[in-house]
């Protein structure tokens, strides 16, 4: 009996080592496709976000700037974007969304392309920058960062003509994606105002915002990374479906039901955000 055991072990270990090779050599399934993307799962996985609509808007007291409201207006006492961050960090929210410009046009950062920013201000003696210090606090607290550049622009005087102002945008698009390090949400809109005949070359935008920042998802009400969910109540489909044809859609011209719920046959995975104010506006 004793002799037999060196047999009986060297035959199990033939044994396991051939189950081993034979599982080693059986591929994983495919995909059910469409699948998400790395940035879309990372995106995911953050759940909640904190989206931060601050401005001259926030002194004026109004939704929507005219873009007509002088830079001195945007003159905080007491801005402090380490307490914001900790709040987001603290409430579980995976990142933060700043409105780095908003419909008046008004620049969080010192951008080089206008005379219409915090420069102009007397915030920090008009050396101040909103969008490095919520930077620099969200990753101090590990929290990720997005930004929110309105293509509406109610102060560029070039706001109308589709060649210059389209070149206007990609430039402070640019300066906000090479200054900033990793950002991880970019958040799109298609406000247009008055200005009908204004078209935004969304495609030059997409490819230029994944060109900066390799593992960003851009929203919008059409993706192409991740959706409105087409209304600002909180509210999504009883099956919201991260499944979405966005052949079938545009920005700006998209359905209620088909925004809150996706498509269960839907051929690209682009997942909604569902966004509420917690003030009224």
């Amino acid at each position: 009996m004793a002799a037999l055991l060196p047999v009986l072990l060297a035959h199990l270990l033939l044994c396991a080592h051939g189950a081993t090779a034979s599982a080693a050599a059986t591929p994983p399934p495919l995909p059910i496709l469409p699948v998400p993307s790395y940035a879309q799962l990372r995106w995911q996985l953050s759940e909640m976000a904190l989206f931060l609509h601050f401005g001259p808007n926030t002194f004026t007291d109004s939704e929507w700037g005219t873009g007509r409201a002088d830079p001195s207006v945007f003159a905080p006492s007491a801005l402090d974007a380490g307490q914001w961050a900790r709040v987001a960090a603290r409430g579980g929210f995976g990142r933060v969304v700043l409105t780095a410009k908003h419909h008046d046009g008004f620049c969080l950062w010192p951008s080089a392309l206008t005379n219409y920013s915090v420069a102009a201000s007397p915030w920090r003696g008009g050396t101040g920058d909103v969008v490095a210090e919520l930077t620099a606090a969200a990753r101090a607290e590990g929290v990720g960062l997005g930004l929110y550049l309105s293509p509406w622009d109610r102060h560029e005087p070039v706001y109308g003509d589709t060649v210059a102002y389209n070149e206007h945008y990609m430039g402070q698009m640019t300066e906000l994606l090479t200054r900033y390090g990793e950002v991880e949400e970019v958040w799109l809109d298609g406000a247009k105002g008055d200005a009908k005949k204004m078209n935004y070359m969304f495609d030059a935008w997409f490819a230029l915002i994944h060109q900066l920042q390799q593992r960003v998802v851009i929203f919008s009400d059409a993706g192409p990374d991740t959706r409105w969910v087409g209304d600002e109540a909180g509210v999504a489909g009883y099956t919201c479906w991260s499944t979405f044809n966005k052949s079938s859609v545009t920005i700006g011209h998209t359905t209620e039901e088909y925004s809150r719920c996706g498509d269960p046959f839907g051929q690209d995975w682009v997942p909604a955000e569902c966004d509420v104010s917690i003030r009224p506006g």
